[in-house]
């Protein structure tokens, strides 16, 4: 909900759903960032058990962290034929929706199911008068920051350290 009206973000593909999460939802949440980050960790090397532990420890982390900073931000679970396959963060204000956080299992990227959730997103906030959306993307990410590009977002500058900020304005 958003300001007392409900969140109508409806990709055009009727296999694709976006609803709200749960606490039923959290081990499906887990187990997406372990899914994302496993594959980035294994790389280097170390052994699978301290890959287990630290990226349990970087979900606790970041769970925090967004809760502490957007205290307001709306989870929705992505489903595929009511089957979770992501995740979206969203905070939403009246001039710009801040994207928090996005992911898909790895298994569903490059099938649609992203820039049909952009595509939404993007309708949804037109609808309601919002001037842009932004997000921030590991500048290591390189597929990612294509993508967004791709959508027409534009780098607005670092964003901390390891992240580019970029925009896209509606209006």
């Amino acid at each position: 909900m958003i300001d007392g009206a409900p969140l109508d973000i409806v990709p055009d593909d009727p296999a694709l759903r976006l609803r709200p999460a749960g606490p039923g939802d959290e081990p499906f949440l887990r187990h997406l960032f372990a899914e994302v980050r496993t594959g980035q960790l294994t790389a280097t090397g170390l052994p699978g058990p301290i890959v287990g532990q630290i990226v349990a420890q970087q979900f606790r982390s970041q769970t925090a962290g967004y809760a502490a900073q957007f205290p307001d931000a709306i989870s929705l679970i992505l489903t595929r034929d009511d089957v979770a396959i992501g995740r979206l963060l969203l905070h939403c204000a009246s001039e710009r929706w801040h994207i928090i956080d996005i992911a898909l299992l790895p298994a569903e990227c490059g099938r649609g199911a992203g820039t049909e959730i952009f595509g939404a997103l993007e309708a949804s906030a037109r609808q309601r008068g919002v001037g842009a959306l932004a997000l921030s993307v590991f500048a290591n990410n390189l597929a990612a920051h294509r993508f967004y590009l791709r959508r027409g977002f534009s780098g607005t500058g670092q964003a901390g350290v390891a992240h580019i900020a970029m925009r896209k304005d509606l209006v």
